[in-house]
């Protein structure tokens, strides 16, 4: 087990009191709090079933696993098993990451594993990219599909405004903030080489473009830019690109 809860059952779904908003909100601001009191980590919704291909939700900043609520009730249980990753979601995302990848270890471990297919909203998708680029620390677990909704590749110019200005300072404003260092490092290493995803993983990249009524500036979806969502590199990269006319949240009921 390791600091984020590593993986549990989650008794009464996606219901859990463990999922709640006061739970969310004390993993934006108070993510040692969180992490003290292990509410983090991967949850089977129903008992796991060694060797079937599982599906992990991952969500966004200030969200929770109950954002997955449609399309998990959508998924082939008789194929698919899901489970989604809890997490303080004001922690630096490289902590996020390494956490993420302890608890995957153990799932191969304890349930024989072998094979992942990862749905990611949001910033959840930027965690999903970083878990796919560091295959060597999870093993044994074959991640042979990403599917990624509304991610801000390009980062968020308003975090960067907040990591500036902000009496108080959320540790992942400062990495979706454009242009900050772990952005960097998703598509470049330290020696200044580019990092291409496994051709073994293909990349489904899925932006959502409808502005409310209200917005102004760049085309967006209420809460990312599309020239986010679309930067060039991961668009590159991606096996399909597809988009919707539909807001950031709302993609995920699409």
């Amino acid at each position: 087990m390791n600091g984020s809860g590593g993986e549990r059952l989650a008794n009464s779904g996606l219901e859990d009191v463990r999922f709640s908003s006061a739970h969310i909100r004390e993993g934006v601001w108070a993510p040692d709090e969180f992490a003290r009191a292990a509410r983090g980590g991967i949850f089977f919704l129903e008992p796991p079933v060694p060797r079937r291909t599982a599906v992990l939700f991952i969500h966004g900043i200030n969200g929770s696993p109950r954002d997955f609520k449609f399309l998990i009730a959508h998924l082939d249980r008789s194929r698919f098993q899901p489970c989604v990753f809890f997490y303080a979601s004001g922690s630096s995302f490289s902590q996020i990451g390494r956490d993420l990848s302890e608890d995957i270890g153990e799932l191969h471990r304890r349930y024989e594993i072998g094979s992942l297919v990862i749905v990611a909203h949001s910033v959840g998708g930027l965690i999903a990219r970083d878990l796919v680029l560091n295959q060597s620390e999870h093993p044994g677990v074959d991640i042979p599909v990403l599917f990624t909704l509304s991610s801000p590749w390009g980062g968020s110019s308003s975090a960067g405004i907040g990591v500036r200005w902000s009496p108080v300072v959320v540790a992942s404003w400062r990495d979706i903030a454009a242009g900050s260092a772990y952005l960097h490092s998703l598509f470049v290493d330290a020696a200044g080489r580019p990092r291409a995803l496994p051709e073994s993983t293909r990349h489904y990249l899925l932006f959502s473009y409808r502005k409310s009524w209200s917005s102004f500036g760049p085309s967006g979806d209420a809460v990312t830019s599309v020239a986010s969502q679309l930067f060039r590199t991961a668009q590159a990269q991606a096996y399909r690109v597809y988009g919707f006319d539909v807001s950031h949240s709302e993609i995920l009921v699409n």
